[in-house]
């Protein structure tokens, strides 16, 4: 009996259609890749941490920090638009019309990225008087850049996503840790450097890049699971539209990283490479619990923006707060494991002289667990149309992070660092909740009801 149950179980999951089943079917394929990485990165981070020690290890991530805020800034993300804009498309059956978008993404990506190139170039001279870097050191972060840069990974990710192919995403992202630890593995085995971290973590981009894109010329099935035979056809969004949707999601992106990454670039600049070392080791930790959330939020998007499309209000509601029920629950239980198993895993990476990094990883744990308690606000914004208002949390956190760094900071070093992202974090969360309130009681429909016979 326990054969055909279980054989009908798994029946009843691939094929539900309920809102929070797809959520997590879908969350799957993304866990599969994330749960890989995390596995991985422990390794490879374990390899950084003790062959370039802390204050060389707190010197590469202010260098990987720095080229992930010129990303930021000046690499427009696009994935959030292609999901946005085509599903619509996809579910009435315009593939030409979601192919123009998708190349027009293409193009805004590429171009962005070419001026990330541009910036890098002029700025690298005054990084290298800074910290004393070496010529190889400098080609090194200089060729790293151009191929984080140039490698338009962000266009495929909305693709797949868009698709409901989050199998063909998942593997794409599984490259990248993949790459890395064979990549420190090699350098082990030879002659560890910073510039050979450099040059691996660059390869990794490369082809993850090429496998996305590889995954999205893939031939797929042209019946998509998620048309309707008898949709209109969807209207195509105006330009005004269209920009102001880019612009507020990439000032949300640039201020999520400016707060996550930019302050590991402070703390190396103010404090010293060994306090930035410390501060980035248990930043990397607790966003292991971010990479948790993201599994989560990034299908929560794309079946939001579904449920917008087709004007499903009350299923929209309910899936709204069953997911902030299960994100609760899993922020509460993930940080009693980082308060009893911390000290372990931070000895266990990277030795005992980084156990300093404890408190630091039980704070910067702490603001991660808010976010994911609430991390389905911010994809509910923006599948409602109403990015502009996640923007306005995150800069308000952003406001409160920088007011409070310039006091912290000096007088509390990384400490106080960690304890200015909790606040942040929490003043975020707070403003991102009272606007999704807002936000469910009147969801737009993008679109149009058929007309009456």
């Amino acid at each position: 009996m326990s054969k055909p149950v279980s054989r009908n179980l798994l029946t009843r999951w691939s094929r539900s259609e309920d809102s929070l089943v797809r959520v997590f079917r879908n969350s799957s394929w993304l866990f599969s890749a994330k749960g890989l990485g995390a596995i991985l990165s422990i390794f490879y981070l374990a390899i950084l941490t003790r062959t370039l020690g802390v204050a060389g290890f707190g010197e590469f991530m202010v260098i990987v920090g720095a080229v992930q805020v010129l990303t930021a800034v000046l690499k427009l993300q696009t994935w959030q638009a292609v999901v946005q804009f085509g599903v619509p498309y996809l579910l009435a059956g315009q593939d030409r019309a979601f192919r123009k978008l998708s190349a027009q993404n293409f193009w805004i990506e590429l171009i962005g990225g070419l001026a990330a190139c541009g910036a890098l170039w002029l700025l690298l001279p005054y990084g290298a008087s800074q910290f004393g870097w070496s010529d190889p050191t400098v080609t090194a972060i200089m060729g790293y850049g151009v191929i984080v840069f140039l490698s338009a990974r962000s266009t495929p990710i909305g693709i797949l996503r868009a698709q409901d192919r989050f199998g063909g995403n998942a593997f794409g992202d599984a490259i990248i840790p993949v790459v890395r630890f064979a990549g420190a593995l090699i350098l082990v085995a030879t002659l560890p450097s910073m510039t050979g971290f450099l040059i691996v973590w660059g390869l990794s981009e490369f082809i993850s890049f090429v496998v996305m894109w590889l995954m999205v010329w893939r031939r797929h099935e042209t019946d998509h699971p998620l048309r309707k035979t008898s949709a209109t056809p969807a209207e195509p969004p105006s330009r005004k539209e269209f920009l102001a949707f880019l612009l507020f999601t990439n000032l949300a992106y640039l201020v999520s990283v400016i707060r996550e990454r930019l302050v590991v670039v402070m703390v190396g600049f103010f404090v010293g490479p060994a306090a930035a070392g410390l501060f980035r080791l248990a930043d990397q930790v607790a966003n292991s619990l971010n990479r948790l959330a993201e599994v989560f939020a990034r299908p929560l998007f794309a079946e939001l923006s579904r449920l917008f499309a087709i004007g499903q209000t009350k299923e929209l509601r309910t899936l709204f707060w069953r997911s902030l029920r299960v994100s609760a629950i899993s922020g509460g239980v993930l940080f009693l494991g980082l308060l009893l198993l911390g000290k372990n895993i931070i000895s266990l990476i990277s030795g005992p002289e980084y156990l300093a990094a404890f408190p630091i990883l039980l704070l910067l744990g702490a603001a991660t667990i808010i976010s994911l308690a609430g991390l389905g606000l911010e994809p509910l914004l923006q599948a409602a149309g109403r990015a502009r208002n996640a923007l306005v949390a995150r800069v308000a956190g952003l406001i409160a992070l920088g007011l409070l760094m310039a006091f912290f900071l000096p007088s509390f070093g990384t400490l106080g660092a960690a304890w200015v992202m909790l606040i942040s974090a929490i003043l975020t969360s707070i403003i991102l909740f009272i606007s999704s309130r807002s936000a469910i009681r009147q969801p737009r429909q993008r679109l149009p009801k058929s007309p009456p016979s």
